[in-house]
């Protein structure tokens, strides 16, 4: 896709030309990460896409996040901004906090116009009002909005107050990019049609489609219907693999529900983009060889595959390369957890590291001897593309959006197949040559995706599907 010129129709504003904004890309679900914190996945592909909006100088574009005790989106207040950002605002979206007294002002103004809100509301605009602070001075504002909240009621039941609140008109997104959490959070308004127009970015289907996999908690069991809704409501998806597409719309089909509009974009090379900038992108040498696995530690991952064939060759008297698997610790563990305990001696030669820094994760792409990802099913598979990203031969499962985020140049094995496992593994360790020919193939077919060129794909695609709504 090619960006095209906003199409938007100006308005005038004291004397001035005003494109009001019509594409927002939702921050809802990055303001539940602490700022600093190393994300992965999800938060990083919508980390991306925020501070993209962030940086982009088009008025048409816009950064939201879901007022759930409005039943709307809104622009983000400052505090909120510096939440999210992760480098430079374009200009015209950075929203000085207006000062202590002038925040207080509006809070109450707000306050008067939607008295009945939640209290919810209360600690937002607590929070606008001191910019983000907490502590005991962030408490007494809230219990002071609170209070005046109370005190408009009041004089609302005793007919003191005659006026019928209205909330001020706000110009509103014409299309909104929901952040994942919309499709799993308690309140349904945001995906109920009085939100406004929505799209979606759909990273996988994999809670509807294998429900095994992920648990039974309310948010997943939610979810099917969430997106079902949302399709019905004409959302387009925009997916990173073809396999999410096609996926999607046969889950559509079987549901007796037409198939959405679908955008495809490239699946940005973030990690790799920063480690550019750090001028970190060529290999260094490990203390010892050693295998990598980036992903989240949960079933779907597969990492029990990893600890019985370790476990494998360890009784079979087979040196292989340390096992690191970074990433933090998820869900449905159990079973891994129980096997590592029954084994006490693998970790002498596994290492499990918890969540790293960015930096922590650049300096283990750029020395590992090879890459494993026995994921049972993905929807894109990032520590995949980004081993290819920093020239690592990575071995993957038969899954095929892992096999389409490795361009279908890496040795792919079934996720339950352990000894096929087990033999690619030694081979991949043991026989230089053919490692040293999958270091060629990644380095003559494959190129990393600039973030520039993933954001211009959905922002085009987000004004196409605009007209189409």
């Amino acid at each position: 896709m090619t960006v095209e010129h906003s199409d938007a129709s100006a308005a005038t504003e004291g004397g001035l030309v005003v494109n009001p904004p019509t594409l927002a890309i939702d921050a809802t679900g990055l303001m539940f990460w602490p700022p600093g914190k190393g994300l992965a996945g999800i938060p990083r592909v919508e980390s991306f896409l925020v501070n993209a909006a962030l940086v982009d100088p088009d008025p048409a574009v816009q950064v939201v996040a879901f007022r759930p005790w409005e039943g709307r989106f809104r622009p983000l207040a400052p505090y909120e901004l510096d939440h999210v950002a992760a480098g430079e605002i374009s200009p015209h979206r950075v929203k000085p906090w207006p000062g202590k007294r002038a925040a207080l002002s509006q809070a109450f103004e707000a306050v008067r116009q939607q008295p009945w809100d939640r209290p919810e509301t209360d600690s937002h605009l607590a929070k606008t009002v001191t910019n983000g602070g907490k502590g005991t001075t962030y408490q007494a504002t809230r219990l002071l909005i609170r209070a005046y909240r109370l005190y408009q009621r009041a004089r609302i039941r005793s007919g003191l107050r005659q006026d019928a609140p209205s909330q001020a008109p706000e110009t509103e997104p014409g299309l909104v990019l929901i952040s994942h959490h919309i499709l799993t959070q308690e309140d349904r308004s945001a995906v109920s049609g009085a939100a406004g127009k929505l799209a979606f970015l759909c990273h996988d289907i994999i809670p509807a489609l294998r429900p095994d996999l992920l648990g039974s908690s309310t948010s997943e069991r939610r979810f099917g219907s969430y997106l079902e809704q949302l399709v019905r409501s004409g959302a387009p998806a925009f997916c990173a693999s073809d396999e999410v597409g096609a996926t999607l719309t046969e889950h559509m089909r079987k549901a007796g529900i037409a198939a959405p509009a679908v955008y495809r974009f490239p699946m940005p090379s973030i990690l790799h983009e920063t480690a550019s900038r750090m001028g970190k992108t060529s290999r260094i040498e490990a203390g010892e060889p050693f295998v990598l696995y980036c992903s989240t530690i949960e079933v779907r991952k597969n990492h029990i595959l990893l600890a019985r064939i370790w476990q494998q060759a360890l009784e079979d008297g087979v040196k292989l390369p340390r096992l690191v698997c970074a990433g933090r610790w998820g869900w449905m563990i159990e079973p891994l957890r129980a096997y590592l305990k029954a084994h006490p001696e693998l970790l002498q030669s596994v290492t499990f590291t918890g969540l790293v820094s960015d930096e922590q994760l650049i300096q283990y792409y750029r020395s590992a001897t090879f890459g494993v990802f026995p994921s049972h099913i993905e929807g894109w598979g990032y520590g995949a593309s980004e081993c290819l990203d920093f020239g690592v031969p990575v071995i993957v499962s038969t899954t095929p959006s892992l096999i389409e985020a490795s361009g279908g140049l890496m040795p792919a094995i079934d996720s339950e197949d352990q000894q096929g496992w087990y033999a690619a593994i030694r081979k991949m360790a043991d026989d230089h040559a053919w490692r040293s020919s999958l270091v060629e193939r990644i380095a003559q077919n494959h190129r990393p995706t600039p973030a520039s060129a993933s954001w211009a794909a959905i922002k085009a695609g987000l004004k196409s599907a605009s007209r189409r709504l």
